[in-house]
């Protein structure tokens, strides 16, 4: 999809403007479409172009919760936190919802099956079940006598976990849509080099003109350090790859997340199926900026796909395309909100003015546009934040 949302400066006179966003994902873009209505002048720039992170290169999924069970999310961070994250995922749903992207060419309102294919896993979630109704979370069950699909004909799992009220989308389409809401064209093929502070206000230095603000809020996610040195232990760049085939005489009815959420699936509304993961079993080596399909990883895609929905000679596994993104991973799996200055060196002096928000840990899709409310409201505001990131200076000062 390509977009009309391109500018580079033809003067070199600063643009003024009350806040800017760096980043055009759908952090970046959700952030400045908050910010501009609360009456702010707001701008948007990127290194590149609207989108095109993995904001644009994720498999498209709306879902609610993060990418393991409510049963382990309440292990790692108590019950109180895990509701509040499931909650802001349904929020964030319920947002994106009011923005009107149901009407767009390819969303569709599919329920998310997180499915149990080891008698682990399949404990967890059951377990994971009653816990959402104590919560009063709406949850389903599926399994090989009420399932329909070519998963459950497969006979491939042991039961899943339903989230009723999810969703699916192309991902480039949504971020374009919350583009077009907002006033301005996306600065696009504009670096951010540098912040500085200028009275009372800030100059951001770009690839081709300065930018003077008053607020700097940075959605970079992955790319943080780029700009942010001292995030390099808090934000950890991660590739994510995934390929699609041809479905032949396959039909998925929901989204699917398997093994703890490493690997995912679903079908598009033209009948593609969209498969990925498989990172975790090579994790050292799907790490940093480089955009590329490895053999070792899409082989491992592959035969996950041939093991869950068949591959035989009159159902070949046909690949038409493969493609990776790299993801912002936290240092606990929670999002990243708060001002810089914490992270010590050159931005240490900025008072507040500059602010990030990101480290959505591969679910910036069902995470972000809430969560650049919420940073918004506390950036402005002096609103609670439930994701500090000051919770992790002390540990990244150590290291």
């Amino acid at each position: 999809m390509t977009t009309s949302h391109w500018r580079r400066s033809a003067s070199p006179e600063p643009i003024v403007c009350d806040a800017l966003v760096v980043g055009a994902g759908v952090c970046g873009v959700s952030a400045a479409l908050h910010l501009e209505r609360r009456g702010l002048n707001v701008r948007i720039i990127d290194r590149d172009r609207l989108c095109s992170g993995a904001s644009g290169r994720n498999a498209g999924f709306l879902m609610r919760g993060a990418a393991d069970n409510y049963a382990a999310g309440i292990r790692a961070y108590g019950r109180d936190t895990a509701r509040a994250l499931w909650k802001l995922t349904e929020d964030n749903l319920a947002g994106l919802r009011a923005e009107g992207i149901e009407s767009l060419p390819n969303y569709q309102r599919v329920p998310s099956v997180l499915l149990a294919i080891s008698e682990e896993e399949h404990d967890q979630l059951r377990e994971s079940l009653t816990l959402l109704h104590e919560d009063g979370l709406a949850a389903g069950w599926v399994d090989r006598s009420s399932g329909t699909d070519t998963v459950w004909q497969r006979n491939a799992a042991l039961g899943g976990l339903v989230n009723p009220n999810d969703a699916a989308c192309h991902p480039v389409e949504l971020v374009a849509h919350l583009a077009s809401k907002f006033a301005h064209p996306v600065l696009e093929h504009q670096e951010a080099l540098a912040i500085s502070p200028s009275g009372r206000d800030l100059t951001v230095r770009t690839s081709d003109f300065s930018i003077h603000t008053s607020h700097v809020l940075i959605c970079t996610n992955a790319y943080a350090q780029l700009l942010l040195p001292s995030f390099a232990s808090l934000v950890s760049p991660r590739r994510g790859q995934m390929l699609a085939i041809r479905p032949g005489n396959r039909r998925l009815d929901a989204s699917y997340y398997a093994h703890h959420g490493s690997e995912y699936f679903r079908q598009t509304l033209d009948g593609t199926i969209v498969v990925g993961g498989c990172r975790t079993y090579h994790a050292h080596d799907e790490v940093g900026y480089e955009d590329l399909t490895t053999p070792a990883v899409q082989s491992d895609i592959e035969r996950f796909a041939a093991q869950i929905l068949g591959a035989d000679r009159d159902n070949p596994l046909e690949v038409i395309a493969r493609w990776s993104g790299t993801m912002g991973f936290s240092p606990d799996g929670l999002p990243l909100v708060g001002p810089i200055g914490g992270g010590g060196g050159d931005e240490a002096d900025r008072a507040g003015r500059v602010w990030f928000c990101g480290g959505f840990t591969g679910h910036g899709m069902s995470m972000a546009y809430r969560t650049a409310q919420l940073a918004i409201a506390a950036m402005l505001d002096g609103a609670d934040n439930p994701f500090p990131i000051d919770r992790h200076f002390a540990t990244a000062a150590a290291h």
